[in-house]
């Protein structure tokens, strides 16, 4: 079994000279951040994107894989939908394979209670125009050969779809830099100038790039980007385990969850895997920050979170103290690289979910496993936002396990907000002012 292979090294440094000014800073290159490169520079834009590690070194690579409307939180419907219309035609604009296949995303109904629930998302997708349909039990058979899990119906989605995520962030890079974008790994923010109530610069650790325009993208950091500026925001981090198997016969091209997994297979017969919505929490005392954000949640989804008391806790006790790497680096930048572990044990028992409802994959073994980390937020949706106060800077963050999915319409947006001054999608319910204002709703659904 092979991990992804993780370092705690700063990268190399990128060739050239930081440039004195920028039209325009992000800071993260992941696939949020390289998505919005890419969309500014076919405006002319060229961006400075900066990375405290490297490249999609973090969540954009380590994702499950599905592209899918189905199952959105209503806020978030509408870039679902827009972010499946630029995924059909993503491989022919960034001119390379993404492992783009339109199978469609089904939620198996294990239960009446689950075809209720999923009855309440069919509503939801109607209403914006989803394809989306219930499925009867012989229905899931049909779509499924051979799958022998108990169940009672489903939920489907045909225009849904999967891709994969070690190629589509690099693919945004690549292209954004052909176009003049300029990375920069090994780099991370330590501050950004403000004046006048409103943004003139990003301080890094190799200096300082004048801009009147910064664009936070840093995933599970970028609470620690925002309170360098007085900014709280209420996010935390969780981590979910995936995992690849062995080829086994070709089943289907669908993303699925039921009877404990997500999965999806490959065209090459391997799969994808994962706990179906539970994952692990390493508790440390970084949890008591906006604790009384998640208490609600908690105890609505407690069922999604499996508490850990593990090595996590003294590693966070270790880095508020002097000469650690947090201290070293600057809170902003904290731990480089963060080292996430699999869970194991999970995999397994994953694994063996899914040979029960195949079990035409008998044979099939698990050859690689990695965790990552999920920046959550309270109510599972993202903060997409261009506040008022900082003007110039503009935030994309919180997306609770979705943004793969939605990351080439959350760079579109960016890149079409800045240059146009709308955002083009109603993004009232993602606004980062919910939180001061006190209007933040139980989360629709977690991951």
């Amino acid at each position: 079994m092979r991990i992804i292979p993780e370092t705690g090294n700063r990268p190399e440094p990128s060739p050239f000279a930081l440039p004195q000014r920028a039209d325009v800073v992000i800071v993260g290159a992941g696939i949020m951040g390289c998505a919005t490169a890419y969309y500014l520079a076919k405006q002319g834009i060229k961006a400075v994107v900066l990375d405290k590690s490297r490249i999609a070194g973090q969540q954009s690579t380590r994702a499950w894989g599905f592209v899918r409307q189905q199952g959105r939180d209503p806020s978030e419907m509408p870039l679902a939908i827009a972010s499946n219309r630029l995924w059909l035609d993503l491989q022919g604009e960034l001119q390379t394979d993404l492992g783009w296949r339109q199978g469609g995303c089904l939620y198996v109904g294990h239960d009446a209670r689950q075809m209720a629930h999923y009855e309440a998302c069919l509503e939801t997708s109607r209403q914006h125009g989803v394809d989306t349909r219930l499925l009867s039990a012989n229905d899931v058979r049909a779509l499924l050969p051979g799958f022998e899990a108990v169940q009672v119906g489903g939920l489907y989605t045909p225009s849904d779809g999967q891709a994969e995520p070690r190629l589509v962030a690099p693919a945004f890079a690549r292209k954004a830099a052909d176009l003049g974008a300029r990375f920069v790994e090994g780099c991370g923010l330590t501050g950004i100038e403000v004046a006048s109530g409103k943004v003139v610069a990003a301080r890094t650790e190799r200096g300082e790039i004048r801009s009147d325009h910064i664009i936070c993208t840093a995933g599970a950091a970028s609470w620690r980007v925002l309170r360098s500026l007085g900014i709280a925001l209420p996010q935390h981090q969780v981590r979910g385990t995936v995992a690849r198997t062995s080829s086994g016969p070709a089943v289907s091209a669908v993303a699925c969850i039921g009877g404990g997994i997500g999965w999806r297979q490959r065209s090459d017969g391997s799969f994808n895997l994962a706990n179906d919505a539970r994952v692990d929490v390493d508790v440390t005392l970084g949890h008591l920050r906006a604790l009384e954000w998640y208490m609600g949640p908690l105890l609505q989804h407690y069922r999604s979170f499996n508490f850990k008391l593990n090595g996590a806790f003294l590693d966070d006790i270790r880095q508020r103290l002097p000469k650690s790497e947090t201290r070293k680096n600057g809170h902003p930048v904290g731990v480089r690289d963060p080292l996430l572990p699999a869970n194991d044990a999970d995999m397994r028992a994953c694994l063996a979910r899914l040979k029960r409802a195949l079990p035409s994959q008998r044979n099939i073994q698990i050859v690689e496993r990695w965790a990552g980390g999920i920046d959550v937020l309270p109510d599972g949706i993202p903060v997409l936002d261009a506040p008022t106060t900082p003007s110039g800077l503009m935030i994309a963050t919180g997306f609770c396990g979705h943004g793969f999915a939605l990351g080439p319409i959350v760079g579109k947006t960016l890149a079409d907000w800045l240059t146009t001054g709308q955002p083009g999608i109603n993004l009232h319910d993602l606004r980062l002012s919910r939180y001061a204002e006190r209007d933040v709703k139980p989360p629709h659904s977690l991951f």
